[in-house]
């Protein structure tokens, strides 16, 4: 047992060598004063993922990488709805993590990296997936985080947009939350949500994305004598022939399971051209024609 329990440890240590070179901590100087976060280069170019929450302030950043002189980092682009941004490092480091393409696992261990209250960088701190595709309300209430990994890895202020890598040092997450009434409870955005803002963000500085025009609310309904979960209009724009009530079926066919699955359908590609919805009307199926706009923000 010991031995094997040594050889368990000689493998952590070793991941969290591997793992460090390309984990930043960052320092944030803005008119409100001095705020800390965290990031880790995602590619030989120098681009540094972190979170949007990070560097919303503005101000001049400056990165830390172990072994390395500090270096002012530019700001590439942010999208507040996922709470990621990418930075560029003026001088790339040899090192950069791999987003993992599998999804994660519940009960897989993982390991957190960042620069916790900005005091005690090159902080690790092992856990497991704790919680798959959870839905985290953002500061602002306008739209919440979907398919979100909890973790019970240590997380505090300050490792903000650090990694939570897998076992082979794969970056499944970006640490961006916690609870602060609970304890050992984290949230990271996911890596498939990480690839797709970044490519983004680095293409062209902004994710772009299409709108409804309306406001929804997640509410159980009546259908066919069942009582289902839906997506179900509670605002509704000018110009538009959705209804307050209207309950979110298919989008072109494709189901709405919940939040996740609408805005997946509502990418910038979608901006401008006819969707056929279905909705659930008065105990009805409808099917309306709505041309998305492209949504602010």
């Amino acid at each position: 047992m010991s031995a094997a329990l040594a050889a368990f440890s000689d493998e952590l240590a070793g991941l969290a060598e591997r793992v460090l070179p390309s984990v930043a901590a960052l320092t944030l100087k803005s008119t409100r004063g001095v705020a800390f976060g965290s990031g880790f280069v995602l590619d030989g170019t120098g681009h540094v993922v972190t979170n949007h929450h990070v560097i919303e302030d503005g101000g001049e950043i400056v990165a830390d990488l172990p072994g390395r002189p500090s270096q002012a980092i530019e700001v590439v682009g942010a999208d507040r709805l996922t709470d990621l941004a990418v930075l560029r490092l003026a001088e790339a480091p040899a090192s950069h993590l791999d987003l993992r393409d599998e999804p994660a696992r519940l009960g897989e261990l993982c390991l957190a990296l960042g620069s916790p209250l900005g005091l005690f960088p090159e902080s690790v701190s092992l856990g497991i997936v704790s919680g798959l595709a959870r839905s985290l309300p953002t500061r602002d209430g306008v739209r919440s985080l979907e398919r979100v990994l909890q973790t019970d890895c240590a997380i505090n202020p300050g490792n903000s947009g650090g990694p939570l890598v897998d076992s082979r040092g794969r970056v499944l997450g970006v640490n961006t939350a916690i609870r602060r009434d609970g304890a050992g409870i984290g949230f990271a955005v996911p890596a498939s949500t990480v690839a797709a803002v970044t490519a983004e963000l680095i293409a062209r500085g902004r994710v772009a994305r299409a709108s409804l025009g309306v406001s929804i609310a997640e509410r159980h309904v009546e259908i066919d004598g069942r009582r289902t979960k839906c997506q179900v209009i509670t605002r509704v724009g000018g110009g538009s022939d959705l209804r307050v009530g209207d309950a979110l079926l298919a989008v072109n066919g494709i189901a709405i399971d919940g939040r996740a699955a609408l805005y997946d359908q509502l990418g910038g590609d979608r901006i401008g051209v006819a969707l056929t919805l279905a909705v659930h009307r008065e105990g009805a199926l409808c099917h309306v024609e709505v041309v998305p706009a492209a949504l602010d923000g």
